[in-house]
């Protein structure tokens, strides 16, 4: 479409010239003030995109939703975000789009999100289009990535999954022919448009710097998207003037100059103004931009008062009516969809009659078949989707097949959903249970028998539960899927799914007390629950055993014999939250006995009994006696039984740890 097959009303000339000078100029003062100091971090300009934005951005309706990159400013200038409080999260300010959490790379206002991390935006962006999509609002997504991203496999999940599923929304690629400093011709194979063509994604493709090009071209595919509720993608072609972030460009610079000569948009469209009329336009953005500059200067600083972005959550403990791990869990799944019609489980082959791996979404794609979505082999990308799904206001539950594959999901966990609460200063929830069988004894080999939870339990904003056979597993799940506010995930032992149900009656040599919810702060609440087991009629404990999953009921096996072949007394500590991890049902009971030993089936380095074994020499000091841990070898786990059992740690080796502690 040419500018004048254009509707005359669509546009006004001086508007749009006035965005574009308002985006130059913004970037164009970031970077002439980065030298004195008063911004932080560092900036990834948008100068010489500006048509881009402009252009895609302007035929938006309020409800759409644009999740942009590294490169947002523009972006989110276009969007119509307010330039006062880009200017002050830039410089760490209070009054910042994010409160000075966010930088540069991290923004949310209204409907606008951005994130740092290549290509991991993609099937977040998807999600988010899907559950509007589910909820019928007609709202569409756009997400931007540049060239260098169609390295990233998560965008190939993405359109896979937005052309099987439907999903009303807008890829739009951003080509300025190099990422950071590498050429796009020494980084991508093939052409671009065909990467949408393979999966069935219409696309249209622009080689201009003229924003009166492409908007009419971004206003048709949104138009269709909006009709069709199926995706699009739009190939800019287009320029990056400045270096990639502040001084790493290589390219010569008569290259950058001839770009400049030939390709920028504030000039193109600049020769179609009247003379006197471009002077005002400039004048003013000039003075707006200076003033919401200086006044971004002298705005307040953050108070250093940092709280953890997850919040404790009260649990109440259900008394178990079911047989085992398995059938408490799969009961859950179908109490929460009854319950809420914005629970979705996605997952792959967990349709009837199979029901998934372990059999734990039996049922539910026959009695909810609209909530229920088999998804393609792609970890990343369906974690990423319900990212999204969880962000509009939907309640997501993953299931990962086999928990080694949690590897691949790692960065949409760590780096996106576990960190959209804290870095949009607390503006969002991600209400998101990722589920997954996790462990060894079942001979499957070194990638199908791993413990690898130690590796989430260092990021904030992200919960780690593990149930057990103790209490209610079901209703722990239930719960976090109904009621937490944050990212969760839910570690499920293999070897527990068959396991009975204990409760007090059915532990006749122990005594089971499930620790309350402990008392917080004012206005919060208590951690998920801990359960302590004791020996009926046993003289007081001298050693206290920390375990959870599956190596609790190896603990309990441990005690018995430590009491009957030894008569050494124990006291076990069973938690199922590990992360954030409550201390003080450990130490209550460290306090009695002295003695510590911490038991996991992941390997000993690093771990979590390593973590717990140090927070409690700290706060106990001559109070821990002495302390030790159990783990797994360190070693791939072998699929033959007998050298598995060699490699995992079992009752044998927990009562070894504590005959050495006495």
């Amino acid at each position: 479409m040419t500018q004048s097959e254009i509707p005359a009303s669509f546009f006004s000339l001086p508007d749009l010239y006035r965005s574009l000078y308002r985006l130059r100029r913004f970037e164009e003062t970031v970077l002439d003030n980065f030298p004195r100091g008063l911004f932080y971090g560092t900036t990834h300009t948008y100068l010489g995109q500006e048509a881009n934005a402009v252009g895609v951005l302007t035929p938006l309706q309020p409800s759409d939703i644009v999740f942009s990159n590294h490169r947002c400013h523009g972006h989110f200038l276009a969007y119509g975000g307010d330039m006062r409080a880009l200017f002050a999260e830039l410089m760490g300010k209070v009054t910042g789009v994010c409160g000075g959490r966010g930088g540069s790379q991290h923004l949310h206002w209204q409907n606008f999100y951005s994130n740092g991390i290549l290509g991991g935006t993609v099937p977040i962006a998807t999600g988010m289009a899907l559950a509007e999509k589910i909820k019928g609002t007609g709202a569409v997504a756009i997400v931007f990535i540049g060239d260098g991203a169609l390295g990233e496999g998560t965008v190939y999940e993405s359109l896979n999954m937005a052309s099987l599923w439907g999903a009303p929304i807008l890829f739009v690629v951003e080509n300025n022919r190099i990422a950071q400093t590498t050429p796009i011709d020494r980084a991508l194979a093939g052409d671009i448009p065909a990467r949408f063509t393979a999966f069935g994604i219409p696309a249209c493709e622009l080689d201009t710097s003229d924003v009166t090009e492409i908007l009419p071209a971004a206003r048709t595919l949104l138009h269709e998207i909006r009709t069709t509720q199926t995706p699009r993608g739009l190939i800019l072609h287009t320029c990056r003037f400045a270096p990639h972030s502040k001084g790493d460009d290589t390219r010569p610079e008569d290259e950058v100059a001839r770009m400049r000569e030939m390709r920028d948009p504030v000039r193109i469209l600049e020769s179609r103004l009247d003379f006197s009329a471009r002077l005002e336009i400039e004048k003013a953005v000039d003075d707006e931009v200076q003033a919401l500059f200086e006044q971004a200067v002298n705005d307040p600083t953050p108070s250093v008062d940092l709280q953890s972005s997850i919040r404790n959550i009260q649990y109440s403990i259900t008394p178990a009516k079911t047989a085992t791990v398995l059938d408490s869990l799969n009961s859950a799944l179908h109490r929460t969809f009854a319950a809420d019609p914005r629970v979705h489980l996605i997952g792959e082959d967990i349709l009837d009659p199979y029901g998934g791996a372990f059999k734990v979404t039996r049922g539910l794609s026959t009695q909810f078949p609209e909530r229920v979505h088999t998804s393609p082999i792609a970890e990343a990308g369906i974690v990423g989707v319900a990212t999204g799904m969880a962000l509009r206001g939907l309640l997501p539950v993953v299931e990962i097949m086999f928990g080694d594959f949690t590897t691949l999901i790692a960065d949409q966990l760590i780096n996106h959903a576990a960190k959209f609460r804290g870095m949009y200063n607390d503006q969002v929830r991600v209400p998101l249970v990722v589920r997954t069988p996790m462990g060894g004894r079942r001979g499957y080999g070194a990638t199908h028998s791993q413990t690898l939870e130690k590796h989430f339990l260092g990021a904030p904003g992200l919960r780690v539960l593990a149930p057990t056979a103790l209490g209610d597993p079901g209703a722990l799940l239930e719960h976090a899927i109904l009621h937490d506010p944050d990212p969760v995930l839910f570690v499920e032992n293999k070897l527990l799914y068959l396991a009975k149900l204990h409760t007090p009656d059915s532990l006749p040599d122990f005594s089971l007390t499930p620790r309350p919810p402990l008392p917080r702060g004012e206005g919060e609440e208590g951690e998920y629950p801990a359960y302590q087991l004791r020996l009926r009629d046993a003289p007081p404990a001298s050693v206290t055993i920390a375990a959870y999953g599956y190596m609790a009921e190896l603990a309990r096996q441990a005690m018995l014999k430590l009491a009957y072949d030894e008569e050494i007394f124990a006291e076990l500590v069973v938690p199922t939250q590990l992360s954030p991890f409550e201390m003080e049902p450990v130490l209550a009971s460290v306090r009695r006995t002295g003695r510590l030993l911490a038991v996991e089936e992941g390997t000993f380095t690093l771990g979590w009994g390593a973590e717990i074994v140090a927070r409690a020499a700290e706060a106990l000091g001559p109070g821990l006696k002495v302390a030790r841990r159990v783990a797994a070898r360190e070693e791939p786990i072998p699929a033959a039984r007998a050298l598995e059992e060699a490699t995992l740690p079992g009752v044998g080796d927990i009562v070894d740890a504590v005959k050495k502690m006495i």
